[in-house]
């Protein structure tokens, strides 16, 4: 009889779930809606049911799947202290209640649509392998605190964005918010948002710039423009604060940025000006001047 007890009540503790749709999962430990599946060595997702709170810290599990947590609404911390390497697109979609995340994985890399539709996720990826962040990566998590320190941030001009970003959230209280270079080793250790984009050389910067020019008719005329920058900067001409292109074959931009007009005609007099352009900012070289004589 009480062989009978225990294996009744054993039956009941691994099917606690049942009513919601399945049972406990092999070796994990089940009360009522809430599975702890901790210290197993688990290397995939478990299967639970919507209304289950499952822990699964302190495992093995390198991949996910899209729709690996569907319909589990009330989860509020996931999978930190594995060994997640990247994320899906859909990996962590319904999860409207997470609060704690992925920190102390392996995680090299971020797409922007990891992180729609968790509105309460406060602090999540310190201690990873992140070296680059996508500008959006972050613009869905409203609760966003911390953290992202103890990565591999490769601190270049395409992460001014996030330098901004967290900035913003030093300047509305939330100071717990924070990410520090590893590269180069001249800013290691370094505050994300205390970079500059002078400091990165990111801002563009005029190394060759243009000259007056006499011309007479059907010749053609050079306006050198050359700059640098990272991004690399777009090269952009105005002719008396406007000047179209595309409706002049006559004028063409060439590769290093030098403004080539052919066949130089009357209406092509006035005043020049090269403008560099990227994500970090913009620069202009002094007006120069065409001045057109008719006939040689």
């Amino acid at each position: 009889m009480a062989l009978r007890a225990a294996l009744l009540s054993s039956l009941l503790l691994l099917c606690a779930v049942r009513r919601f749709g399945l049972c406990c999962p092999s070796r994990c430990l089940c009360f009522r809606t809430t599975v702890r599946c901790m210290h197993l060595n688990l290397e995939t997702v478990p299967a639970v049911s919507p209304q289950t709170t499952i822990d699964l810290r302190f495992n093995k599990i390198k991949d996910l799947q899209p729709g690996s947590f569907r319909r589990l609404k009330n989860l509020n911390t996931l999978l930190n202290n594995n060994h997640i390497r990247r994320i899906p697109r859909g990996a962590f979609e319904d999860l409207e209640n997470l609060k704690y995340y992925l920190h102390f994985n392996n995680i090299e890399s971020l797409e922007p649509e990891s992180f729609t539709h968790l509105p309460k996720l406060e602090r999540f990826l310190h201690n990873n392998r992140i070296t680059q962040l996508v500008p959006g990566t972050f613009s869905h998590l409203q609760a966003m605190k911390r953290r992202l320190d103890s990565n591999s941030l490769n601190c270049d001009c395409e992460l001014l964005w996030l330098a901004d970003l967290l900035k913003q959230y030093a300047e509305s209280g939330n100071a717990q918010a924070a990410a520090t270079c590893d590269y180069p080793s001249r800013l290691q250790g370094r505050s994300v948002a205390t970079l500059t984009a002078e400091e990165l050389n990111c801002v563009p910067r005029i190394t060759s710039e243009p000259h007056d020019v006499d011309v007479t008719s059907g010749n053609t005329v050079y306006f050198t423009c050359r700059a640098e920058g990272n991004p690399k900067p777009q090269i952009i001409w105005l002719r008396n604060n406007a000047l179209n292109m595309r409706d002049d074959s006559r004028l063409n931009l060439l590769e290093d940025g030098t403004l080539m007009i052919q066949n130089t005609r009357e209406t092509d007099q006035g005043v020049y000006q090269c403008m560099a352009k990227n994500v970090a900012g913009e620069v202009k070289t002094s007006e120069v001047t065409l001045r057109y004589f008719g006939a040689p």
